[in-house]
């Protein structure tokens, strides 16, 4: 009797959870405040909060979600799946150009000893082929993002450094060679530039060393194996997919396996050990 309550209650906070997204109703600023720390814990949970949060209250939900992951008393592979499970389900639920901003507040709110390895991760998915996007297309959205974060990242802690990280994530998914100086540009003055520029080469091939060096802080050493099945599969999805559409990733990942012709394109060499193109020596090891 107990389990057939207990059924009957997850169902109907289910249905409820269903309703209000279908009717438009968005959770009030004091309300998705209480469920900032269970939804750090329960993906599922950030993802159902994070849809009934009001586009304007969406980079704060992003910020309070790193910060209460950055406050976790756990082992550094779990810490790092989390920030990537957590910035990958905020992303990937945010519409138009607020997935922007999500990105953006991603980059600014997460410790830069983490930086390193969500950069990896987030660039598998923003990858320019995966997405299947032009190469007009991907400048239009590597640009746009790296514009918002600048901003945001002259409120923070050594901006030059996660401005670096930001074109990292961008640079290593794209086929246009000549993107990196488009980038570059969009660095908010001439010393910045010449500090990216010169931390790219060694980033691009996975050495850190240096960034690290810059924000002075230590180096983290992740054992990869135990990290990869923290993060697993289920969110390696192409972030960019529909970006400029009012279809958010969910919709398409759930249209696909209800028989839709509309879908997530899944190369089989596609996963947490591909390396992107121009990336050399990947390792989850930040030296």
């Amino acid at each position: 009797m107990k389990c057939i309550t207990a059924i009957c209650a997850i169902t109907v906070s289910v249905l409820s959870c269903i309703n209000l997204q279908a009717e438009g109703v968005q959770l009030q600023r004091s309300q998705w405040l209480k469920k900032i720390g269970v939804s750090t814990m329960d993906e599922s949970i950030l993802k159902e909060t994070f849809a009934l949060v009001s586009d304007d209250e969406k980079v704060e939900f992003v910020q309070r979600v790193m910060k209460a992951v950055s406050r976790m008393p756990v082992e550094p592979e779990k810490k790092a799946a989390t920030f990537v499970n957590s910035a990958v389900s905020c992303i990937q639920s945010a519409k138009g150009d607020v997935r922007y901003s999500v990105i953006a507040e991603v980059f600014a709110a997460v410790p830069v000893p983490f930086l390193p390895v969500l950069t990896e991760e987030l660039s598998k998915r923003f990858n320019q082929e995966f997405n299947e996007l032009s190469d007009e297309a991907y400048e239009e959205i590597a640009v746009s993002v790296i514009g918002i974060a600048v901003k945001r990242n002259e409120r923070t802690d050594d901006p030059a450094v996660r401005n670096t990280f930001v074109v990292l994530a961008f640079l290593r998914g794209a086929d246009n060679t000549e993107l990196e100086s488009k980038l570059l540009a969009l660095m908010p003055d001439d010393r910045t530039n010449r500090l990216v520029a010169g931390w790219l080469p060694a980033a691009l091939n996975g050495d850190y060393e240096a960034l690290l060096a810059a924000a002075d802080v230590e180096a983290l050493k992740i054992v990869t194996t135990e990290f990869q099945r923290l993060v697993g599969h289920s969110n390696v999805g192409n972030l960019l997919f529909k970006l400029r559409s009012n279809v958010s990733l969910e919709d398409v990942h759930r249209d696909s396996w209800a028989g839709s012709t509309i879908g997530l394109r899944q190369p089989t060499d596609f996963g947490v050990n591909r390396l992107p193109k121009g990336y050399q020596n990947q390792s989850l090891f930040i030296r």
